[in-house]
């Protein structure tokens, strides 16, 4: 097992037993490119993002990421109360670039083109303004932004997702990174992800990119911790019915990303969760 603490996160915090995730000034200039909507490195920001991060998070298994060969990064949506998701997708994008041996050394993340607000003022106003920022964001730091998974976005999302189709084709396919879920679960427990998520993976994996799968989660001390998987091929038949290959294809997504997580935190998938474990112990 590999396990260091993310590069320049060095000074750990004694003076609190609890966490403390702050945004420090040196974050200013970063912010300032991202909202002018210049291009930026998302893992040289992130890692300037971890230096307000006490204790430093940690990244298990870094050597199962691919050196120099295409994946699809899948991870668990985590967050709570003082904890963003992108604290946990930071230690992972710096993980990543520092183990790339060559180019694309960057993650294209996906990400929700906006939060959805049902009425009255976030409607008005806050929905609008994070759509207005997530554009900046995805301009800056080349995320793919498709729509939140409600009902009022159906069908709107295609040239997001050809777009990421795209950057997974050509001689050179790029980095993608999505959590399927697409939101915490109860307790930040595993939940399923939305209808169409599996088909999407099948999609950008093509049947030649394997996906590389990774666990967020803080430790009985606290401490942020992101674990690496061993990068595995999605095998969904073909000649299933649409809605059973989406369903299987998520599901060894999850069952994947589960491995690499506290057994509290397997939720839904608890049974296929241990079975996979069962099962590997007997191989």
């Amino acid at each position: 097992m590999l396990l260091y603490h993310v590069p320049c996160l060095l000074t750990m915090a004694n003076d609190s037993t609890s966490p403390r995730y702050t945004y420090l000034t040196h974050l200013l200039v970063p912010a300032l490119r991202v909202l002018l909507g210049i291009r930026s490195s998302p893992s040289h920001d992130a890692a300037l993002l971890l230096k307000g991060a006490h204790p430093a998070p940690r990244v298990l298994n870094a050597d199962n990421i691919p050196p120099d060969s295409p994946f699809i990064l899948v991870v668990n949506h985590y967050d709570r109360p003082g904890l963003g998701a992108w604290w946990g997708i930071a230690p992972l994008l710096c993980a990543i670039a520092t183990q790339r041996a060559c180019e694309p050394r960057e993650v294209h993340m996906a990400m929700a083109r906006e939060w959805w607000y049902p009425g009255g003022f976030g409607r008005a106003v806050k929905q609008p303004f994070t759509r207005w920022l997530f554009g900046r964001i995805a301009k800056a730091y080349g995320t793919i932004t498709l729509p939140p998974v409600i009902d009022e976005y159906h069908g709107t999302g295609a040239l997001a997702i050809r777009r990421a189709l795209a950057l997974t084709r050509g001689d050179n396919p790029q980095l993608i990174g999505l959590a399927p879920e697409g939101r915490t679960g109860h307790n930040q427990t595993l939940c399923e992800p939305p209808v169409g998520a599996g088909l999407f993976l099948l999609l950008l994996a093509h049947d030649v990119i394997p996906c590389l799968p990774a666990g967020i989660f803080e430790d009985d001390a606290r401490v942020l911790t992101v674990n690496f998987g061993t990068p595995f091929y999605q095998r969904v038949p073909r000649h299933l019915p649409r809605e059973v290959r989406d369903r299987e294809a998520a599901r060894q997504v999850m069952v994947a990303i589960g491995r690499l997580l506290p057994e509290r935190m397997w939720g839904v998938y608890s049974q296929p969760v241990n079975q996979a474990i069962r099962q590997l112990g007997t191989d």
